[in-house]
């Protein structure tokens, strides 16, 4: 049985300014208690267990004081020495390298799913229970998981791609859970002319000898100061365009301990993100070491695609899950205008925006990780599936972030606006989700090639179609009816973007990547509802499925029972107590109604 909510409850009313500083992430989490249960077996999940408390204690509580402090005190770079030597040496604030021994050795974040033995785990963690333990330390810290993604994505395109000593010389420092034997990764393919369309990169490789020396400027690279960079670059005489890139291994010291020859020029003065260091680069003839085929650098590059947006997403679902908690705890503990903040009509609307918008995007990110490990292990079909899953996760979830962390900065009022309230980092950090490993437009429009080139949309929908319709419940059956009616129509439009390659479906394919993220997430809490009905009796998660469905599909005609539910069932939906059958039975009939009339 899933234990209730462990927040400020509404009978405990008192007047002041509160956060949640200090909670367990995780203990105060029961949708994570639920989905794990859900994807992992019992005996795993009781094994996992203390580890994810551990984690939810220390990020509800030092990480996010560290996070605090360090977003207050970026990074600075120093040029030269004392002798005017040229050093490159990047400065943090210790809170920052405090955060780096918790997130990198204490917790083995970017580690964990390359070797055995990350906290005593006796193997490489899945990718479901690897993205729990990042849901919870981005809810207090969200910057040091860029450079943490990115050691952990370089070690997996080592282990793929790189030559034996390569993989012996490097592999073990990246994944190192000993601070004073780990090396951190960087990527940078960034350069000013180029952008998105990293085809226009000019940066340029000769090959000297056993190596290669690098040369031009990169124009954003996150983690300037990591020990190694892997980078795009034209070797000469190579194509134009991405199909011309090799990717190279440029360490940032040599054999003999001397510094390669790049330097960074300037830190990046960033909106958010700012305890993280992103600078430019001048390579002038650094040596690198090519990794892979030089003829496919940009294809093994973006094959670590599916892995750094599902990461990205992973971050903006937890920058979700921190802003309702954060709303939750403020205005439960607030008085105004006579009563408790979270008891006044529209601000119980706003809530269940972002219950409703939270957990669609844990059920959409856990329910990837599942289809992600399944495709490492040799499932075809989910291969297919999680080509199209990741870009609508990182198109959609990362962009509602935005707005979700806003929405709680308007929650707590003028304190949100605050520097010294969680607020303002949140709504900072989370503008970077969208940017990250492509902008939204960028994702969209891959999402439309995944369905042109792979037909990756009708394969995912198929296997939706034969799950909803092997539901059990007399109620979870009705409701996969409206869903399946629903799934007609975008499959409808799926064919169209196959057969008819036009400029009219790149204008609508945010819109329609909207949709599919949509009806996907409402599929899910639909499954979930089930499971949820039978283990546990209660109708909650099926009420927050006919909600979404009536909020982001297909609204009823009834408004007013739609409100009028959310106003008298909120709190119980939020501390996970159970909503009766006759609840969902009067959602259900009103949108079964508007479905008949059309």
């Amino acid at each position: 049985m899933i234990k209730h909510c462990q927040v400020p409850k509404p009978e405990a009313v008192v007047q002041g300014m509160h956060d949640a500083h200090g909670l367990n992430f995780f203990e105060t989490d029961p949708n994570m208690e639920f989905l794990l249960r859900y994807y992992v077996s019992e005996d795993e999940y009781e094994k996992v267990h203390p580890l994810l408390r551990d984690l939810g204690e220390t990020a509800g509580n030092e990480v996010d004081k560290l996070a605090h402090d360090a977003d207050r005190n970026p990074p600075e770079l120093v040029s030269y020495n004392k002798k005017g030597e040229q050093v490159n040496h990047v400065k943090y604030h210790s809170s920052y390298l405090r955060l780096e021994e918790i997130g990198y050795g204490q917790f083995g974040l970017p580690a964990m799913s390359h070797r055995p033995g990350v906290m005593n785990w006796q193997t490489p963690f899945s990718r479901v229970l690897k993205y729990s333990f990042w849901y919870l330390f981005a809810q207090g810290e969200f910057s040091l998981c860029c450079p943490m993604s990115m050691t952990d994505s370089a070690a997996t395109i080592l282990e793929k791609f790189a030559s034996d000593e390569i993989k012996e010389k490097y592999l073990p420092r990246l994944t190192s859970t000993d601070m004073d034997e780990l090396w951190t990764a960087g990527q940078f393919m960034t350069e000013k002319q180029g952008g998105s369309d990293v085809g226009a990169n000019t940066v340029t490789a000769k090959q000297v000898g056993n190596h290669w020396e690098i040369t031009g400027d990169k124009w954003f690279c996150s983690n300037v100061s990591a020990d190694i960079a892997l980078v795009l670059a034209r070797p000469e005489g190579a194509q134009q365009g991405s199909k011309g890139l090799a990717m190279f291994l440029v360490p940032k010291r040599l054999e003999n301990g001397e510094h390669n020859d790049f330097r960074i020029n300037r830190l990046k003065d960033k909106l958010g993100t700012k305890d993280m260091a992103s600078g430019e680069v001048t390579f002038e003839g650094a040596v690198g070491y090519v990794v892979g085929s030089i003829e496919n650098g940009f294809k093994q590059m973006m094959s670590m695609v599916n892995s750094s947006r599902l990461s990205n997403a992973v971050r903006s679902a937890a920058l979700m899950r921190r802003s309702y908690l954060e709303s939750i705890v403020a205005s439960r503990g607030r008085l105004a205008f006579g009563q408790q903040l979270s008891q006044l009509p529209l601000m119980r609307e706003g809530l269940f925006e972002m219950l409703l918008d939270t957990e669609a995007a844990a059920s959409m990110i856990f329910f990837t990780a599942n289809v992600f490990d399944k495709s490492d292990n040799g499932d075809e079909d989910a291969k297919k599936s999680l080509r199209i899953l990741t870009p609508l996760l990182k198109g959609y979830i990362c962009k509602r972030a935005r707005y979700v962390t806003a929405e709680a900065m308007e929650i707590r009022g003028g304190n949100g606006y605050i520097e010294d309230w969680v607020n303002p980092r949140l709504v900072r950090d989370a503008h970077l989700g969208s940017i990250w490993e492509g902008t939204t437009n960028i994702v969209s429009l891959d999402v439309l090639r995944a369905i042109r080139k792979e037909d990756a949309g009708s394969t995912l929908f198929h296997h939706f179609e034969q799950r909803l319709s092997g539901l059990e419940n007399a109620y979870t059956e009705r409701a996969a009816k409206l869903i399946q009616k629903r799934t007609s129509v975008i499959s409808g439009h799926m064919d169209k973007i196959s057969q008819e390659q036009t400029r009219t479906h790149n204008v609508a394919a945010r819109r329609f990547m909207e949709q599919m993220y949509h009806l996907i997430a409402a599929s899910l809490l639909l499954e979930e509802a089930e499971h949820d009905i039978n283990v546990n009796g209660n109708y909650r998660k099926l009420f927050l499925c006919l909600h979404y469905y009536h909020r982001y599909i297909k609204a009823a005609d009834d408004l007013t029972l739609f409100d009028q539910s959310v106003s008298e069932w909120l709190d119980t939906v939020i501390d996970w107590e159970e909503i009766p059958t006759d609840i969902v039975d009067g959602l259900l009939q009103a949108l079964e109604y508007t479905e008949t009339r059309g």
